[in-house]
């Protein structure tokens, strides 16, 4: 399969899929999670076989101290996990008593407190590290590929490299804010930790491909276009590029499916960031490349 030639279908592709996920995150709301909103979360596991989420939504429905709405998730054998806002710890421990009363005995098998302050300081902090990861990695690759010569521009090369990125972070998150919306998925640290870990894994497998192009340049023959030599380095890399993905897949999957159900969404995360990078860097990054150069081209005559 000439990949390169066939660009305008992977490019068609990649904007109908990016469309898509723009248009979710713009019209579905983020369901952010405990690490960026700020509050208190509960996991309690109540003796009484009879407590219902409606139940509890009743008793917290009467909590002055409460002015905001309470989240509850019901789970196997009477467990249950409550969000509710950040609170004083005697607050906290006033509206316990009352459940333990009102409710029944409970075990707490967790409980987690985040100030509303280092809420949004995470949240900022996460956007800040995502652009420095984006701006780090264009500068590098530029920097890497600075003897490419002038004719093809070494920008290029981390041009196509962010557009990479940018179309893996977001796909990954609109498949995440459409999960939220219908199961409730929340968008936390872990959640952040699955995208960079997205944006290393797509920006060494487009590199790879990326550092094959320079290597055919320097051998590149008379009768070569650069088209030509793009798609030889593609097909010198794709396997290793399947290969590497594939091996790093099936150890995800087997934990997606067999590991704790508290790394569940993380494990997702990065099976579909993984997946949608491998294809960015051989179907995007790659075919970009020689757009661009056939669109420079095209501006200087």
């Amino acid at each position: 399969m000439h990949i390169t030639k066939l660009r305008k279908i992977w490019f068609s592709i990649s904007a109908a899929l990016v469309a898509t996920a723009v248009i979710t995150i713009s019209l579905l709301p983020l369901n952010l999670g405990l690490d960026f909103l700020g509050g208190a979360r509960w996991d309690l596991q109540f003796k009484n076989s009879e407590v219902t989420a409606p139940k509890l939504r009743g008793f917290f429905q009467t909590q002055e101290s409460l002015q905001k709405d309470v989240q509850i998730k019901a789970s196997d054998n009477n467990t249950f996990l409550i969000t509710i806002e950040n609170l004083p710890d005697t607050k906290i421990q006033e509206i316990s008593q009352n459940l333990t009363q009102e409710i029944g005995e409970f075990t707490q098998i967790s409980f987690r407190k985040v100030d509303a302050n280092i809420g949004q300081s995470f949240k900022r902090k996460s956007i800040i590290a995502i652009c420095i990861s984006l701006i780090g990695i264009i500068l590098f690759v530029a920097y890497v590929f600075r003897k490419i010569p002038e004719a093809i521009n070494p920008w290029r090369f981390g041009t196509v490299a962010i557009l990479a990125l940018f179309h893996d972070i977001l796909i990954v998150l609109g498949i995440f804010v459409v999960l939220g919306v219908m199961f409730d998925v929340e968008l936390d640290l872990t959640f952040l930790t699955a995208l960079l870990a997205t944006l290393g894994f797509s920006v060494n497998d487009t590199i790879v491909i990326l550092d094959r192009v320079r290597e055919n340049i320097r051998a590149q023959k008379a009768h070569e276009t650069f088209e030509d030599t793009v798609e030889k380095s593609v097909q010198q890399t794709l396997a290793r590029s399947i290969y590497t993905s594939i091996s790093t897949l099936f150890p995800l999957i087997a934990l997606y499916f067999l590991g704790a159900e508290s790394i569940s969404y993380f494990v997702l995360a990065l099976i579909l960031g993984i997946t949608v990078g491998t294809y960015s860097s051989i179907f995007l990054a790659a075919p970009a490349l020689v757009s661009l150069k056939e669109w420079s081209d095209k501006k200087d005559e």
